[in-house]
């Protein structure tokens, strides 16, 4: 447990007694690959933090293509993005839009969202790091999105690498294709043009 009290802390500071608390909060699940944590069409309850496993939220689109939007990966990642749930629906309480599925045999560890909530109104240690995660969410989300309309395809590759250095040996490349907005065809063709240099 010291691992995640570690990456809470890369977060916002959590002092011992404010983890004992949240630990109370948490009881460990795993998901095998091809299920989901969430589902399109229902309201999420619960939100996880991820130690072992990646898993992907994408959306799908109505003729069956799919997006990726972001991969959830272990907390010992180089670029963890470990804290895991549908955040649009959990906070406005409507239904779910987003699936998250396990791409790999995922272990992780789930608490119910509403008592998130609590420790949120009731603990300034927690609202301080709840804060401090949703404006390192956002700030992502905006990189991201600068970086899909400013960035060639081949360089979208480059620091996908460099930011998920331990995915490529995991998931299918498929969802890396996805996840840089181009087809797996080239992402093929770019992938022989860097290792052939």
């Amino acid at each position: 447990m010291q691992e995640i009290k570690q990456y809470l802390n890369q977060v916002s500071p959590i002092s011992n007694d404010t983890f004992n608390q949240i630990k109370g909060i948490l009881v460990e699940k795993t998901y095998s690959k091809g299920t989901f944590f969430a589902k399109t069409g229902r309201k999420e309850n619960k939100f996880g933090i991820v130690l072992d496993g990646v898993l992907r939220a994408y959306i799908s689109k109505d003729d069956g293509s799919q997006y990726t939007k972001t991969f959830f990966t272990p907390i010992f990642f180089k670029t963890p993005i470990s804290f895991i749930g549908a955040f649009s629906s959990l906070v406005t309480r409507t239904v779910n839009q987003v699936s998250i599925e396990a791409l790999t045999e995922v272990r992780l560890l789930e608490g119910k969202y509403e008592d998130l909530l609590c420790f949120i109104k009731n603990n300034t240690e927690v609202a301080e790091w709840n804060q401090k995660l949703t404006e390192i969410f956002f700030i992502g989300k905006e990189q991201r999105e600068f970086e899909f309309f400013t960035l060639q395809a081949d360089s979208r590759y480059k620091l996908f690498r460099e930011r998920y250095p331990e995915l490529e040996t995991l998931i299918n490349q498929y969802y890396i294709a996805q996840f840089i907005g181009i087809t797996p065809t080239q992402l093929s063709r770019i992938r022989k043009k860097i290792f052939a240099t």
